[in-house]
Parts: C-alpha cells; structure tokens; sequence
C-alpha cells in the first residue's frame, strides 16, 4: 500500500541561548544540564549503569539509549571505553532519535567540552544520514560500533531484537515529551534488556518510577547531579551471563562481493579470516566485472523491502566513499523514467523523497539524481576488503563438522582449511555446502563497453538498464536472461547481447543509445544468482550433508544489487555469529533467513510472485 506520510525524518526545532546551551523548542526543554552536561552523563549514565567494571572480561557489551540528541552520552561512553577498554573488545552503542540534528548544530554543542574534541571530529566526519531505520557507524580501531535508530522511539524499539547491557534513558523530560516514557516504551525496553542489565536516568518523576516497576525492574533512588537531588537506577532481574567468548576464527567460501564484504565484517572485529576460493581471478564472478553501479532501489511504500534496500544503500556509499576515489567513483546516478509508471513513481519520490536533499534530488524533465550514487571497481574494492584474509586459492568441494571445527575439503577429502564457524558465500555453488529450502535462480548477465560518437555522460545514467562512462568508452548493460544452474558451462558474450543492450538502453536514453558504435562492443558475461522471492538469503544454516553443528551461516542470491547489499547482510551474520546485535530490523532479518521458506510453508502461507528485480551493475 502507498503510503502519504512524509517519507523523511522531520528536522529538530532548535535554538542556542545567550551561554551557547543548545534548546528543543518542540519541548522547550534543553538537551543537557546547564550544570555541566558532560559532568552530567558521566554521572547519571555511567555512573549508575556501573561503568567501566560492568564491561570488564566481556568480549562485547551492549548499551542501548533513548534519545541521541547531540550526541553527548555517545562521546562521553566512547572516552570512557577508549580508556578502559580491553585487548578484542567491542561495545555496541545502540541509540534512538527521532528528530535528528544537522552535523553542525551538534558540532557547536560539542564546543562546550574541549576534553572530546577529536572524538567529536571523528563522530561529525560519520554523521548519521537523517533517513528513517537503522545505520550502523564502526570506529574500528577503537572496537567502537554505534548503531542508531532514526524515528520515532517506540516504533524503533519495536523492530529490532537485542539484549542490551545497560540503558540510559535520556529523552526530553516526562512532564514535556510523555512519549518517550510510556508504558509502551519502557515495556520495550524490558524485552531488550539482558539479565541483570542496569538502567539509569535522569528522571525521578513518579510515573517514571512505577512504569519501571510495573515492568519488573527493581528501582532505587541516588543522589542526583548539580540542580537535580536524585536520580534513578534500576536493575532487570536475572544473573548477568558469562559472555560468550569471541570466535577467534571463521572458514569462509567463496571470493565474490559477498565473501569479500563478509571478510571484512569478521576483520573489524579481530577475527581470523580463512578464505577459499577456487577462482581467485574472478573469470566467472559477476562480482569481477571492471565495474559496478551502487545506486539506491528507493519503493513508495514503507514495506521491509524499501527499509532494506534503503538502510544497505548508506551503508554501501559510507563504506565506499571512505575507501576513496580509486574505489570508487562518486559520479552521481541519474535515475530516469522508462514508461509512464516509472514516471508517477519517480514524480511521487521526488515530490515525497524518503532521502534529504544532500543525498536526492529531482531532475528536471523527470528522474531523480542520486547524489552519492557511482561506480565501485571490484578489482580494486575486493583485495581492499579481503587484505587481513588468510587466502586460499583452492576449490573446497564439501564441509565437515569435526572436533568442534568447520573443516573444508577439497576433491580428495584433505583438509584445506578450518576455523571456529563457517560462511558459505560461494554464489552459484551454495547448495554444494549448505541445506536450502528453496531452488536458486541463475541469470546470466552480459555487460558491454562500446565507442560513442560524442562525450560521455558526466553522471551515471539508470533505470533498469543503465549506462556510465568508463576509461574512456561506455560501459552499458545488462542482460538478465535465465540461466541453469545446473549447467556446466559459462554464458558467452554475443552480438545478440550487445544489441539487446542498446536496445533496452534506449528505453530510458534514446539519444545516447544512437551514438553507441555497436561494431566496437566488447563485453563479459557471467552468472548472478537470486532466491525465488529476489530477496538475498543470509543468516544460520545447516550443512547439506553430514553432522550438524554450531556456527554454519550463509550469504548469497545477492542478484543484480550485490555491490549495494553485500556489506549490510554480512554485518548481520557477523552480528550473528559474533552474539551481539544485529542491525537488521526482525523483520527484515526474517525476510532474508535461509529458513524461511520452510516457515511459510509451515504456517500454510502463499508467497505471492514478484516482478523480477531489474538489473543494476
């Protein structure tokens, strides 16, 4: 269903006073003490979640928040965790903020507390994108990850699954923004908390007080800070668990934009990367072409799918434009209309975009420009990823549980390889290694670079086909013809191939089209893969033959959009594998498991078809 509300996060109301301190005018409340705000933090919410003790000997510790606002409580947790923190450790910021500040507002609050500086440049330099979801911002040296949650508080909550730590509790005050205290709200906040997990807050009001009991925390009263008398500290019930040790290895298949974006995610966290792959050159990898297209899919509807797409999309263009232009390309996607539903859907976008302005615009005559969209060069991005991978240039034909290892083997049942948990991220030879509950689809793409007669686009050109500049030709395509995965052989490039991409590029490009000299055309074919349902399969799995055991996950049917999707879906199954918070919504994490085609059988459930997903890169 289309949906009419404001596709975009509203912007905060706010103002500085004659002394610099930063005012919410929605709530005519301040967004920290006049006291001394950091002084404040330090001892409301760290103080009285019992940090830094609370962490010590844990792998990860997870802290949840309900109100970022400046983000204060983040710099304050994070220079406390960069003095006490422990060889491998990772903590986990998890926040919420429904009206997200410009950078540079924050960076004037912050100019109150010269002792952050530089990790006040470093958090400004991420700023989170004021788009709804879930955007996760890894501070890699430091073992640092946050992950907020933009919308409204109770909304967010309600989405996710995580078991947090410690909680601090820091919105506007109950008696000015009674939603961020509801019954509702703090229900959640129960259901995510980990046993024996603290919470603090500011707030003493009654309401407060009983909503936390009612829930089953056991509260207690303390003494407060500067103006405040008291303050509240409270405590879920249950032992607070031995946490599970890191694991200090990972056996990973496959070479491709899922593997290589997999690597990655284990590598931030410290983890020894084992990585086979039979086809180190890529000759039959669609994650090997000389370049690829990373524009968002943006849909009408607030469905899992639009939450999806969007979330991997900045999680994507974050990740690329911080590798730099050798890897990326930020020339700009211009989205174009090919029919007269391309055009009400981008008119409607324009008009309602779910994007700010830095990011998304509107092209006059009809489009959308993609402002961080571009071209990502595989050949370049992939050993960037895989640089701390131990690489395997071996085929692994099967995998065995034993001695609690994953061990792969090659064709004469050696061991190649083997590690704590295993990732099968090998493309079209996932069923080799693991148990899928539906039949994989192959569709054999085809790309073509040709001469034009005239310039080059300056932007990259999309809408189904797509079209850029590249090394001085144009790289233009593709095919998306179905293909047997059963098949031995590889597609080829044709004749046939390059005209049907001239063809299909008129659709939205007429003009440019007709300058392709199509006698110069050369081309690589190769084989993307797509579940049933053109959603991406990631998460837990069983092996296809053998013993079961613990540790055994899976990424791939990543279809045409793997370079946008890839690095979101494999922060999830390292989340997964490493036991701490996913930053996929459960929803989506759902929609993307290997079980769940079994589950909807299961539930008597139809899966109604969807339109093939139209090809990006």
């Amino acid at each position: 269903m289309i949906i009419s509300a404001a596709r975009l996060p509203p912007e905060p109301d706010i103002r500085f006073d004659d002394t610099g301190l930063i005012i919410g005018e929605a709530f005519n409340d301040s967004y920290f003490s006049r006291d001394n705000g950091l002084e404040e933090t330090r001892k409301v919410f760290l103080e009285g979640c019992g940090l830094p003790e609370a962490w010590f000997g844990r792998a990860s510790f997870t802290i949840a928040e309900l109100g970022f606002g400046t983000g204060l409580n983040v710099l304050a947790t994070w220079d406390l965790w960069c003095k006490h923190r422990q060889a491998g450790q990772t903590l986990h910021f998890i926040t919420t903020e429904a009206f997200l500040m410009a950078a540079v507002h924050a960076a004037k609050a912050h100019a109150h507390w010269p002792e952050l500086a530089e990790l006040s440049r470093r958090l400004l330099a991420r700023w989170p994108v004021r788009a709804f979801g879930s955007q996760r911002i890894w501070f890699e040296e430091d073992g640092f990850c946050l992950t907020i949650l933009i919308g409204p508080a109770l909304r967010c909550l309600q989405a996710m699954d995580f078991k947090a730590d410690a909680w601090f509790l820091d919105g506007f005050a109950p008696s000015r923004n009674d939603d961020m205290w509801s019954p509702e709200l703090l229900q959640e906040v129960a259901r995510l908390c980990a046993p024996g997990a603290r919470l603090a807050t500011y707030s003493v009001a009654g309401a407060v007080r009983r909503g936390l009991e009612t829930c089953g925390f056991a509260v207690s009263r303390k003494p407060g800070f500067g103006s405040k008398r008291q303050r509240l500290e409270a405590v879920w019930p249950g032992e607070r668990a031995g946490a599970p040790a890191k694991p200090a290895s990972v056996l990973l298949i496959g070479g491709g934009i899922a593997g290589a974006a997999t690597a990655h995610a284990f590598a931030r966290r410290g983890i020894r990367v084992a990585l086979l792959d039979g086809d180190p050159c890529g000759q039959s990898k669609a994650s090997h072409n000389p370049a690829a297209l990373v524009m968002p899919r943006l849909d009408r509807g607030d469905t899992r799918e639009a939450r999806f797409f969007r979330a991997a999309y900045l999680s994507a263009t974050s990740l690329y434009h911080s590798l730099g232009d050798e890897v990326f390309a930020s020339i700009q996607v211009q989205e174009l209309p090919g029919d007269d539903r391309d055009h009400l859907r981008l008119g409607d976008l324009a008009e309602n975009p779910p994007l700010p302005p830095e990011l998304l615009s509107q092209i006059e005559g009809g489009g959308l420009l993609h402002r961080t969209g571009g071209l990502v060069y595989p050949d370049r991005l992939l050993p960037r990823l895989t640089q701390n991978a131990t690489r395997h240039p071996v085929t692994a034909v099967a995998l065995r549980f034993q001695d609690g290892q994953w061990q792969a083997l090659n064709d004469l049942g050696d061991i190649v390889a083997q590690a704590e948990i295993c990732v099968v991220a090998s493309g079209t030879q996932l069923t080799c290694f693991v148990k899928l509950d539906t039949e994989l689809e192959g569709r054999a793409g085809q790309i073509s670079l040709a001469q034009i007669d005239g310039p080059l686009p300056e932007t990259a050109l999309a809408g189904g086909p797509y079209a850029a500049a590249f090394h001085g030709q144009l790289l233009f395509g593709a095919t998306f013809d179905p293909w047997d995965l059963v098949r031995s052989d590889k597609p080829e490039v044709t004749v046939s191939g390059h005209s049907q991409n001239v063809e299909t590029l008129s659709e939205i490009a007429p003009d440019l089209a007709a300058r392709i000299e199509l006698k110069t055309a050369f081309g690589r074919a190769s084989v993307r893969v797509a579940a049933k349902d053109r959603l991406p399969i990631a998460g837990a799995t069983l092996p296809k033959a053998g013993e079961d055991g613990a540790g055994l996950f899976v990424l791939g049917a990543l279809g045409s959009r793997g370079f946008t999707t890839a690095h979101w879906l494999a922060e999830h199954v390292a989340s997964l594998a490493c036991d701490e918070p996913s930053p996929l919504e459960r929803e989506v994490a759902a929609a993307v498991s290997p079980q769940r085609f079994e589950l909807r059988r299961h539930k008597g459930l139809t899966q109604q078809p969807r339109p093939a997903d139209k090809p990006t890169a």
